[in-house]
């Protein structure tokens, strides 16, 4: 069990690389291209990826894009490499030069005085051991002095490809068939074998104290003064694309197909480069000891070490979908699945007992001796013994039942838990049947326990009893609110306390000998029916249930017993749903019963829907990283600035109304994080993050005065910043709000009094001019408030979204507006017209009341906001109908947009009144204008139109999907603009538009239940 034990590693190399959890980006997520060719981390956090098209800032939720359009400072959008140095900058290098990003500023590097004038072509950074930067270009190597570029090393025939620095100051260099050697005795070359002369080096590392170099003719390695093949990496298409050590030692390389681990020199694990591991360019370890793989066309993907294993498909299992397992007395772990049983023997899988074999093909429950295995089907128990299986005769009475647990007890005699009752063999011929005359109330029987004083539990779907004198004793669990609970798991705990977890009320039962207690989620318990339970060495009880695995120390469950006000300090590690703060995401755990999973070895084995997992319990489960927040940019009067930090800001008195966008960055898992943050001089207390993806806060009506707005951040440990991020501004007083507005005030009284006399004099004169005054105040007030009645007229007052009116009178403007940019009005751009309908919103309705309706459509109409940006509408079209345009985007993106409203909408289930609705829409997509020749032969309303009928076709094939309408060829000239704008869909039957789907995003497979 070695194997198991934990490690301090980052990435632990004993793990296979399919255990660690991955996540992977795309441009469905915001990258702005697939291609991922460099990766570093600036001094804030940020990760930064580049890509053929840009430059892109990741916080862990949002990425944030640079390229020619928002920062024509860049020499090219294609980066294929980048560095931060010490003193915060990111050096970034492209083909056509080098670039440098200061604070918020991008700059060009530009050639130092003397060089040959063109372009530069930047392929690899690095720094000497001055911490100066080293540039390998298409003409040598070059050097950043004095802000410009200035050559070091000149090399011919291709140039500098590739570098790499050693400790001590030594700098090789990567070329064509060659590695040049630049040290304190000068230049040396080191020429590839004969073989590899015309091959070039992509990429250099020092590993296992050597130098190798990655080619595109495969791995060598220099061993002495000559290079040498090293045989386990295949010299593939296109070679190597890229080296990387990590921080425990372990050498990556890349080809096309396949992704390398090496440690101290020799292969460790080849990995398929399937999907997201495909073509990797770029490999790059965090601060928190993510590891980052860039691949050339399928975005990044990022693996940390997490807290489990996973021995599945991956290591020979045919069936992933387990019910139980257990260790017999060789060390050996037997699984049951839902087709038969396997052991897990030197990291593989055997099947040994196919399922047909069985009496039913789903093994339930096992119990593993010297010898000899019971295995308790669906449908009866079998007993594997001499590499066969059979079918004891004395048993046959089990046939028709589902066995949940066996248990051999300290007289030798097995008892079976099974849903026709209690059975008891003792050895000889005969069969003993507890059930409903045996005092059980229901005959389903689910789990059993002997104690370590001899006492039989047994644990039914209609409560607790203790076998006594032949009889079953129902045990009153006096004081926790059940009666007959669906007792699934049963354990005691080293001081003989016991325990029982109960399936529908999702709660922990514990007797202390004296009372019953209950705990669940009021005590801080989690919400997770409790299949097993296990007591490691270190005090803390391990719970698997099936939303997942938590450990709550055990003299918390013991303290609670006691007081009633004490709440338990529970953990959870393993959560399938990936709630916040709940751990580790992955599938667990399957069945109630005996043999559902077992503690060896400092680790808890279980079974699942995707095979066994395996969790160290000694393991270090504290991500100790220090996180940083920032504050990025601030909205003042409608426009965004970049935050600074070291300014206190001086805002004029029209600024009231600010936004602040905001983060901190984390990446071992971003969802978990929490985000404080509070406006100092005006918040009384600091305000939690709700949603850690919407991290921005609006402050609007602010009165003159001083404030500084913080933000700190934790980590999914919950471990704090060391300080917050501030910005500190000042907003200037109206004039009425100045003490010389008083003073001026006092000064008219002043003159007031002096001219009294006057004022009886002018009485009259007076009079009137009050009442002119008046009615211009009341003028005034009847404007304000025609305005608001007008805002109210042009606002939906369920989701707060515009309405028809509002887009009726805005719109045409808008239009008008974007025919004036050339990307528009050349059809490269178009605006995106999105009718959506929600599915099946009338059963919702009928099924749960119309408040729970209104909660589906304001949810929606949330999610929707989500996905929208300044110039976009969100348009509540009526009932459950909504129409979203955006602004001109790529026509080419319509496709994307519809995947991504569709899964936004999808991505997690709404709740109504307790209740978990999984709410979906169908939608329908049309670009403005279609026909780019003849853009005004439609108007926006029969896009709408359209949009409708591309709508109706994806409900009438299944709806959750889109579909769109495009342009395409036809031998027919378009019709007139009167004939289509009275019947667009002439232009469908006529084959001018056609329609692009239904598409629907990919279903989530059905979970199994017990």
């Amino acid at each position: 069990m070695a194997l198991f034990c934990p490690s301090a590693h980052a990435l632990d190399p004993s793990k296979s690389f399919h255990h660690y959890v991955r996540n992977h980006w795309s441009l469905e997520q915001g990258l702005p291209q697939l291609s991922v060719l460099a990766i570093a981390q600036d001094k804030p956090g940020y990760l930064w990826f580049g890509t053929q098209a840009g430059l892109s800032r990741f916080d862990g939720v949002r990425f944030t894009n640079f390229d020619l359009d928002n920062t024509p400072e860049l020499p090219s959008t294609w980066i294929q490499a980048l560095r931060t140095d010490s003193d915060g900058r990111l050096w970034i290098g492209t083909p056509q030069g080098l670039a440098v990003r200061e604070g918020n500023r991008i700059r060009a590097i530009p050639l130092a005085p003397g060089e040959a004038a063109g372009v530069v072509d930047v392929l690899a950074l690095s720094a000497d051991a001055a911490g100066r930067l080293l540039v390998a270009t298409s003409r040598g190597v070059m050097v950043v002095a004095d802000g410009r570029l200035k050559m070091l090393h000149p090399l011919a025939d291709g140039g500098a490809l590739a570098l790499h620095v050693d400790e001590d100051g030594t700098l090789w260099v990567g070329a064509r068939g060659r590695v040049h050697l630049f040290d304190g005795e000068g230049e040396r070359t080191l020429p590839l074998p004969d073989a590899a002369s015309l091959n070039t080096i992509t990429s250099l590392a020092r590993h296992d104290g050597r130098l190798w170099a990655g080619t595109d003719a495969g791995l060598f390695v220099l061993m002495g003064r000559q290079w040498h093949r090293h045989g386990d990496v295949a010299a593939a298409s296109g070679g190597i694309q890229a080296l990387y050590e990590d921080r425990d030692g372990i050498l990556w390389a890349s080809t096309r197909d396949i992704v390398y681990r090496l440690r101290r020199g020799r292969l460790l694990e080849r990995i398929p480069g399937n999907g997201p591991l495909a073509e990797i360019r770029a490999f790059y370890e965090d601060r928190e000891s993510n590891l980052w793989l860039g691949s050339n066309n399928e975005g990044v993907s990022r693996a940390w070490n997490g807290w489990t294993r996973r021995y599945s498909r991956a290591e020979g299992l045919l069936q992933p979908l387990l019910w139980s397992t257990a260790q017999g007395p060789d060390g050996r772990i037997w699984v049951g699945s839902d087709d038969g049983v396997s052991v897990l023997e030197d990291g593989r899988f055997r099947l040994l007992v196919p399922g047909p074999a069985l009496p039913h093909p789903a093994a339930y429950s096992l119990l593993p001796e010297d010898g000899q295995t019971w295995i308790g089907t669906r449908d009866g128990v079998a007993l594997y013994r001499d590499g066969r299986v059979q079918r004891p005769r004395v048993l046959d009475a089990l046939d028709a039942a589902q066995v949940n647990g066996i248990v051999r007890d300290r007289q030798g005699r097995l008892w079976f838990a099974t849903s026709t009752g209690l059975y008891r063999w003792d050895g000889g011929d005969r069969l003993h049947h507890y059930a409903t005359k045996a005092g059980l109330r229901d005959a389903r029987v689910r789990v059993l326990l002997e104690t370590r004083d001899g006492r039989m539990l047994v644990g039914t779907q209609s409560g607790l009893y203790e076998f006594i004198d032949e009889r079953l004793v129902p045990v009153p669990l006096t004081g926790t609110g059940v009666e007959a609970p669906h007792i699934v798991a049963l354990h005691e705990l080293a001081g003989g306390q016991w325990l029982a977890g109960a399936l529908s009320e999702e709660v922990m039962l514990v007797f202390d000998g004296q009372r019953w207690t209950r705990l669940d989620k009021a005590r801080g318990i989690p919400a997770n029916a409790p299949f097993f339970f296990a007591e490691d060495g270190n005090g803390f009880l391990w719970v698997g249930g099936l939303r997942g695995i938590y450990r709550v120390p055990v003299a918390d469950i013991l303290a609670a017993t006691q007081d009633p006000a004490k709440r338990v300090t529970a953990r959870t590690l393993l959560n399938e749903r990936g709630d916040r703060h709940g751990g580790q995401k992955g599938d667990c755990c399957n069945g109630a019963g005996n043999s559902r999973g077992f503690m060896t070895g400092n680790a808890v084995w279980l079974p699942t829907r995707d095979g066994v997992v395996v969790m160290a319990t000694d393991q270090p489960l504290d991500n100790d990283y220090v996180p940083e927040s920032v504050i990025e940019r601030v909205q003042v009067q409608g426009r965004w600035q970049p935050a600074d930090a070291d300014a206190t800001w001086s805002l004029p008195n029209a600024a009231r109304d600010l936004r602040f966008e905001f983060t901190t960055l984390s990446f071992q898992a971003s969802d978990h994080i929490d985000i404080r943050y509070r406006l100092k001089g005006y918040d009384e207390a600091w305000k939690l993050l709700d949603d850690p993806h919407q991290r921005s806060a609006t402050y609007t009506n602010l009165p003159a005065g001083q404030y500084v707005f913080e933000v700190i951040g934790t980590n999914n440990s919950g471990v704090s910043g060391r300080a917050a991020a501030t910005q500190a501004f000042t907003i200037a007083p109206y004039f009425y709000e100045s003490p010389w507005f008083y003073v001026l005030l006092a000064m008219a009284l002043g003159v007031l009094v002096l001219l009294s006399n006057r004022w009886v004099l002018r009485r009259h004169q007076n009079r009137n001019i009050a009442l002119e005054r008046l009615v211009q105040q009341r003028t005034l007030d009847l404007q304000q408030a025609n305005r608001q009645l007008e805002a109210i007229s042009l606002t939906d007052p369920l989701t707060g979204l515009h309405n028809r009116r509002y887009l009726t009178r805005q719109l045409p403007a808008d239009i008008a507006y974007y025919q004036r940019m050339p990307k528009f009005a050349t059809g490269v751009d178009v605006l995106a017209f999105v009718l959506l309908d929600i599915d099946h919103f009338k059963s919702i309705n009928d099924g749960h009341g119309h408040q729970a309706g209104d909660h589906v459509l304001q949810t929606v109409a949330h999610r929707l906001r989500t996905l929208s940006r300044d110039g976009d509408y969100v348009i509540r079209w009526g009932g459950e109908e909504f129409l979203m345009v955006f602004r001109p985007m790529p026509r080419h993106d319509l496709h994307a947009l519809g995947r991504r409203i569709c899964t936004a909408i999808a991505s997690e289930p709404v709740d109504v009144a307790g209740t978990r609705l999984q709410v979906t829409a169908s939608l329908g997509l049309i670009g403005y204008p279609p026909f780019p020749e003849t853009p005004d032969l439609l108007g926006w309303e029969q896009l709408v139109s359209l949009a409708d009928r591309a709508l109706y076709e994806v409900k009438a094939h299944g709806r959750n999907g889109w579909a769109l309408y495009e342009a395409s060829p036809s031998p027919s000239p378009l019709p007139d603009a009167d004939h289509v704008r009275r019947d667009p869909g002439e232009l469908v039957r006529d084959g001018h538009l056609a329609l692009r789907g239904p598409h629907h995003p990919t279903a989530a497979a059905p979970s199994p239940t017990d």
